[in-house]
């Protein structure tokens, strides 16, 4: 199930977690990473390089941290690409958005929001990510996937 609203992704209320396009190294210098860092705090970024280091996660991956003083129960961070600023694809995107569901679904979260993911440095059309983020996530009905994006174009498409 999806709800998108125009908004900012760190302000949201009534959801467990909150989702981060990451690289795969931990770095959170653009984007939505850079809005998590700036609003929760340095700690978030400093746990996603140790879990990088110790991890080695992939694009289409998924790891989480803590949220540093952000009021959620953590950040759920979607490897979209390995390097800072990298290309990613659709396939890489809809990986992405399953393994969300797999994880959700096996750590009884509810309720999450998520940002468009690739649109932004990755390079992907908002049309086909909010496309795809239909075709994925309105089937599943145990989970309520918020989508939160300051593009209302963007919104008006999911």
């Amino acid at each position: 199930m999806i709800r998108a609203i125009v908004g900012d992704l760190t302000k949201v209320e009534g959801v467990e977690y909150i989702c981060n396009a990451a690289n795969g190294i931990g770095p959170m210098g653009g984007g939505v990473a850079a809005a998590i860092r700036r609003a929760g705090g340095r700690a978030i970024e400093e746990e996603a390089i140790r879990i990088c280091q110790a991890q080695d996660p992939q694009p289409g991956d998924l790891y989480v941290t803590g949220a540093g003083t952000l009021p959620f129960r953590g950040v759920i961070h979607l490897v979209t690409m390995k390097q800072p600023a990298g290309q990613t694809s659709y396939a890489i995107v809809r990986q992405c958005l399953e393994r969300l569901i797999t994880y959700c679904r096996e750590h009884g979260i509810k309720h999450v929001a998520l940002p468009a993911l690739g649109t932004g440095v990755g390079g992907l059309d908002k049309g086909k990510v909010a496309k795809l983020f239909r075709e994925v996530l309105e089937p599943v009905m145990d989970v309520e996937f918020v989508v939160v994006d300051i593009d209302e174009s963007f919104i008006q498409q999911v």
